[in-house]
């Protein structure tokens, strides 16, 4: 065998460099996407902050229309890198120096309102105004608190409903097109709360009713759960219908928590913690409760 010099080696090496530095850098292999498992409880905004991506990549990623998702569905979590940013605008003409319209704006929250009617007020949606402000649970705002309004929002007149049925003594009103609670005590709005009704195939019944019961901790043994704050108000069949605070599952956890303004329930009118337990002290038995589409 012939012996191989060492000038040739040199050659050899200087060979395997240049065409090494010739392909350039060599991306590794693309590995399997993540995917989530929607779990009881999640909203795609908590789901962002699990994995350091915002609500609205994964939006992106998965195709969604809006935010609703649901318990078993199988969502695409794209890595931070991954992300699309959205394509510039063309340049525009010249304008005369002004105030952008695409600028933000910012709210004061007054007595009464509430997260839906502000963002109708702007024409905005409000998970939108929520995700401005970085809101976990759209119900929790209060008066004199400053609200980021997204750029587009124009300020809208919008009427405030009016107690149903009267204008004296206490009163609740149910909006189902709102999904939000409203208490009056006579003309005094006195609270105002996102809800969550009945999911489709069973929808809360609307009528006219009163409070029939006060239960502090109410069980709901078709389902194994404990409904906190307990107001019945009609029967559906052998069964009562109720305005209560989120359930408490056999675990510890509150089932369609992160769904309130969601129709979600079982036909009850669902409430979030500290409003369930306002409402439970206000309200008496035999307060009417008007239910409206």
């Amino acid at each position: 065998m012939r012996a191989i010099t060492s000038s040739a080696l040199r050659g050899l090496a200087a060979v395997l460099l240049t065409a090494a530095l010739s392909l350039g850098p060599v991306r590794a292999a693309a590995a399997d996407p993540l995917i989530h498992t929607v779990q009881p409880g999640e909203n795609l905004f908590r789901i962002g902050l699990r994995y350091g991506v915002s609500w609205q990549v994964i939006m992106q990623a998965n195709g969604l229309a809006d935010t609703y998702i649901y318990v078993g569905q199988q969502l695409i979590i794209p890595a931070a890198g991954d992300a699309v940013p959205a394509p510039a605008p063309a340049p525009a003409d010249p304008q005369p120096a002004s105030a952008p319209a695409s600028a933000s704006s910012t709210y004061i929250v007054q007595p009464g309102d509430t997260l839906f009617r502000i963002a109708t007020r702007y024409g905005l949606t409000w998970a939108e105004v929520a995700a401005a402000n970085g809101l976990a649970n759209p119900s929790l705002i209060y008066a004199g608190q400053a609200l980021v309004i997204p750029a587009g929002g124009t300020a809208v007149a919008v009427s405030q409903p009016a107690p149903v049925g009267g204008s004296s003594g206490k009163r609740i009103l149910v909006d189902l097109s709102e999904q939000h609670l409203y208490a009056y005590d006579g003309d005094q709005l006195v609270y105002s709360f996102v809800a969550s009704t009945g999911a489709y195939g069973m929808e809360t019944r609307p009528g006219h009713y009163a409070v029939q019961n006060k239960i502090p901790n109410a069980y709901g043994g078709n389902w194994n759960i404990w409904m906190p704050n307990w107001l019945g108000i009609y029967w559906a069949g052998y069964l009562q219908n109720g305005i209560h605070a989120l359930p408490i599952l056999p675990g510890g956890g509150r089932l369609w928590d992160g769904y309130l303004g969601t129709p979600v329930s079982y036909g009850c009118v669902i409430l979030g913690i500290n409003e369930a337990q306002w409402l439970y002290d206000w309200a008496e038995v035999g307060t009417p409760v008007d239910i409206q589409d």
